[in-house]
């Protein structure tokens, strides 16, 4: 279990799926009950993500990141170097990250824990590379097209959805394939996720319409994983192969490597706060 923290601070994201001025109330209110009041609160967009020395000049022991995956990645990657803890509360659509610390907890009761002293600070496995850090996984290839077909449903663009659906088929169809080197076969996107021991990586199959059909759904669900795949390995570092420029989703957030580019696993330099039991 952890130390008890007195001085939090707050990161929102009121553009996440599921965050509102309300639910920033109500975790203000818990800090102040439990005798740990918000030194800062940063509501994005209008504020930025704090820096280490900004949580180091206010003595700020934890930062509370309210947020979604893309929101929560991009506030961890300038706070490596910072010794304090992060706890991701979850204000996202799909919260993918906040469920591997929490599982099903909402964000009232993930915090009420971790000021209870009744979290555990943990350093999760992540996939690193020249691109960045990412906590929930990369996708590589040319399917990562789907993500702008998810960002025009998001915004209810019908004319952005007409123009994004057909070319991520063509992608899914014609794109150059990637691979991982010491291997023959080919993938319209190769999908990566940490675990413990190793890198998980899963071929994504587009071998028919109705597998890109599936991948399609899964895409508009926000969630790419689901659609069909065959496991290819676990290891520790992977290596991606192609024909040219490798376009990536970290995290869900768009991103490019040239072929030949290294994916190694490395545990997170910054602490993250878990309420969840853990499992066997």
């Amino acid at each position: 279990m952890t130390a008890s923290f007195t001085r939090p601070a707050l990161v929102c994201n009121l553009r996440s799926g599921s965050s509102d001025e309300a639910l920033v109330g109500r975790l203000a209110g818990i800090c102040r009950a439990a005798d740990a009041p918000l030194v800062r609160t940063i509501i994005l967009p209008d504020g930025d993500l704090p820096s280490a020395t900004m949580l180091e000049g206010d003595s700020v022991d934890l930062l509370l990141v309210l947020s979604g995956d893309g929101t929560l990645n991009a506030a961890a990657g300038k706070l490596e170097t910072w010794n304090g803890a992060m706890l991701p509360l979850p204000g996202g659509t799909l919260n993918l990250f906040h469920k591997t610390l929490h599982g099903d907890r909402n964000p009232e009761e993930a915090l009420r824990d971790a000021l209870g002293g009744k979290a555990r600070a943990v350093h999760p496995p992540t996939i690193l590379c020249d691109a960045g850090r990412a906590y929930i996984g990369v996708i590589a290839g040319p399917t990562t097209a789907w993500a702008e077909v998810r960002e025009q449903f998001r915004s209810l663009s019908l004319s952005g959805l007409a123009e994004a659906i057909p070319d991520a088929i063509d992608a899914t169809l014609h794109g150059d394939g990637v691979r991982i080197r010491g291997t023959d076969q080919s993938f319209q996107a190769i999908n990566l996720t940490p675990k413990a021991d190793g890198i998980l990586a899963e071929g994504l199959i587009t071998d028919s319409a109705g597998s890109i059909l599936r991948h399609g759904i899964a895409w508009l669900g926000g969630d790419f994983r689901e659609g069909p795949s065959v496991d290819l390995s676990e290891r520790r570092a992977v290596v991606i192969e192609g024909s040219g420029t490798i376009g990536l989703l970290l995290d869900g957030e768009p991103a490019e490597l040239p072929p030949g580019a290294t994916y190694r696993l490395e545990p997170s330099p910054l602490a993250f706060l878990a309420t969840a039991p853990v499992t066997a």
